[in-house]
């Protein structure tokens, strides 16, 4: 009866997102034989995803569940299919299985293995090169290393270093893979692909005494039919799947986008209060997958909320082909574990969305994610908006876009904190039409020339890069404020107006760089007097203006420039020194002192906009306060920005209770 009441309880929360007209219980005591019904539950997810029908609910019980779950068929508009976990309980689906082998002594510490072909049950056949995530090497190399697959791409590299899919855990913690038997050493592992052994590294540790468990399955929960809607996850934790880096995901099928949990082209998904974790590569992919002639599915519609995605190997979540989808509420940190970077290792971030359209990615804790960026966009964006996340303390910029040849205004980044990240706050390259509105961008950490707040550049001849607008935003803590590139070639006009900056005006912190097409269509002396020369008798010289940057110039000189191009930039910009951020990571506080009046400013009108990152309301006469607080005071202010989900430690679960509706 208790059980029952409760299910009672969350359908009423859930309204209009489920109408159940059967609900099938799962329980680690049941049997696939059964009913399914409360007193005779079945055993596995799977067997309850081949009954479920439009409108029935899935209710899985407290306990852990090693299996492939393959939705079968999806819902429809007012009847979802529902995959729900006992509320308040730890319900897991892992990609994992314990491996009791007998094991070979291999000295210092060193024991090895062969597992049984039996134990890899995630068959599916959409996996072209095989079911054995140890079988399946990775598309590209991790930990920052160039291996076979770079080599057969043509880049310099070591032939004999390959890494797998497959992963090794001990005791619950992962062991880290490498890809030469020599350095195997304690919590490390490699995998002999010439007679598929395992040896692992256990130090002092008995294996016979331990729990080890291997990945065994690809992927934990993702439909094998593509182009299903109206279904819900909610509630799981899933952990320890085998699955693949997307390497050229457009071109390669065996590469697709396919992660932890995934959509597989799906419409109206509703992924909600999930903790998605410790995949090899990635944890959730949300859109078109691969490459398949004649697939027109609309994939649409489809929210993720209110999930933990931590401690992944690569991407938290990626997406392809998406629209009007809905990203807010998500803690993403400590992702990229597995540090994959540079050289056709593109495809990671906390959030990276291929062509998304009309989408929102919204109040979001983005955070500590690993040699990567917080948000990246590529491959066109129309018309979607980045809004009230907080992105602090990524390893590479906090906002990347990449690939559009828009006009102005095309998509939306506003009242974001953008606080601690490397290399950039905002980086962009081949990329047009974004508006940046009432953002902060402190603290940007230096890395070799990296180190301005906001970075455009061309780098390639795909598309164009200009049209941007930096509107109200306040600059705090940044070496350098704006590197942009030469309004010329593939480049063009750039709007900057009514940002505040914490410096003298007469700083040289402003950079004109000569990125403007690929090759450079300068050297740095033709450069540099180029825009000495346009800049006339304002110019100080050609060896003033010269760095290693590009052209650097100070508030007048950067505004006589773009006035020599026909554009009035930074008029009304203003600059304050002995302002400076600190960011409280355990408490997500932020605390902001500025050395000026905030509420006596100038704003740009910009469309859109209701609410600042606090809630509290922008004004739209034109006297809205720069950044993302609207209730900033002169002095020490300070913030708490995040009181979502609870943010964990690298490692960490959330309280038993965190799926409770």
């Amino acid at each position: 009866m208790k059980l029952f009441t409760f299910f009672c309880l969350t359908s009423v929360l859930a309204g209009s997102i489920a109408t159940a007209t059967e609900t099938i219980f799962v329980a680690p005591t049941g049997d696939d034989t059964n009913t399914g019904d409360q007193d005779s539950p079945l055993r596995t997810i799977s067997a309850a995803a081949e009954r479920a029908m439009p409108g029935d609910t899935v209710l899985v019980l407290e306990g852990v569940y090693r299996e492939r779950v393959t939705p079968a068929r999806g819902g429809s508009e007012g009847k979802r299919i529902v995959y729900r976990a006992e509320p308040g309980k730890r319900v897991v689906i892992k990609g994992s299985d314990i491996w009791q082998p007998q094991w070979r002594s291999d000295g210092k510490g060193i024991f090895s293995a062969v597992p049984s072909d039996k134990m890899f049950d995630d068959r599916s056949p959409e996996y072209v090169d095989g079911h054995n995530p140890f079988r399946i090497q990775l598309a590209s190399t991790p930990w920052e290393r160039e291996g076979k697959r770079e080599v057969e791409r043509g880049y310099q590299g070591d032939p004999k270093i390959t890494f797998t899919c497959g992963q090794v855990f001990v005791n619950g913690e992962r062991y880290r893979e490498v890809p030469l038997h020599e350095e195997l050493t304690t919590k490390c592992w490699f995998f002999d692909e010439s007679d598929g052994r395992i040896f692992v590294g256990f130090g002092d540790l008995a294996p016979d005494d331990q729990q080890v468990e291997i990945a065994t399955r690809r992927r934990i929960f993702a439909p094998q039919q593509r182009g299903l809607g109206y279904i819900t996850v909610e509630g799981f934790i899933m952990e320890h799947c085998g699955n693949q880096y997307p390497t050229n995901f457009w071109q390669i099928n065996a590469n697709a986008q396919k992660g932890a949990l995934g959509i597989e082209a799906g419409h109206h998904w509703l992924i909600r209060r999930n903790v998605i974790r410790l995949a090899k590569t990635f944890a959730i992919d949300a859109g078109y997958v691969d490459k398949r002639s004649g697939d027109k599915f609309p994939v649409n519609d489809n929210v993720i909320e209110e999930n933990y995605v931590v401690d992944n190997g690569s991407a938290g979540i990626l997406s392809n082909r998406s629209e009007r989808m809905i990203i807010r509420d998500n803690v993403i940190t400590n992702n990229n574990t597995l540090r994959f970077f540079e050289l056709k290792r593109w495809e990671q971030a906390g959030i990276k969305c291929h062509h998304i359209k009309d989408g929102h990615i919204f109040r979001n804790y983005i955070a500590d994610n690993q040699l990567t960026y917080g948000v990246w966009l590529d491959n066109q964006f129309p018309d979607s908006r980045v809004s009230h996340n907080v992105i602090v303390n990524n390893d590479r910029a906090g906002v990347f876009l990449e690939m559009s040849d828009y006009g102005f205004n095309r998509a939306l980044i506003d009242n974001n904190v953008i606080v601690g990240n490397h290399e950039n706050s905002v980086y962009i390259h081949d990329a047009s039409g974004a508006t940046f509105a009432h953002n902060l961008f402190a603290n940007t950490v230096p890395r070799g020339n990296r180190s301005q707040a906001v970075h455009i550049r061309q780098v390639s001849a795909r598309t164009k890069t200009y049209h941007h607008s930096f509107f109200n935003n306040l600059f705090i803590g940044n070496r350098h404020w704006v590197d942009v590139n030469h309004p010329s070639h593939r480049s063009g006009p750039q709007r900057f107006e009514n940002n505040v900056f914490d410096g003298n005006p007469d700083e040289r912190r402003f950079v004109i760089n000569h990125d403007s097409d690929k090759p450079a269509p300068w050297d740095d002396a033709q450069f540099v007097k180029m825009v000495s020369d346009e800049l006339g008798e304002k110019s100080p010289g050609v060896n003033q203006l010269t760095s290693p940057l590009g052209a650097k110039m100070n508030a007048q000189l950067w505004q006589a420039f773009w006035n020599s191009h026909g554009l009035e930039n930074s008029n009304e910009s203003r600059f304050h020194p002995n302002s400076h951020v600190e960011y409280d990571a355990e408490n997500q506080t932020l605390k902001v002192v500025v050395s000026y009046n905030p509420q006596e400013t100038s704003s740009t009108k910009v469309a859109g906009l209701d609410t600042d990152l606090l809630g509290a309301r922008i004004n739209g006469r034109g006297d809205a306060v720069a950044g993302p607080f609207q209730n900033l005071k002169e002095g020490s202010n300070e913030f708490r920005v995040w009181s979502g989900l609870p943010v964990l430690k690298p490692g960490e679960l959330p309280s038993v209770d965190f799926n409770q509706p």
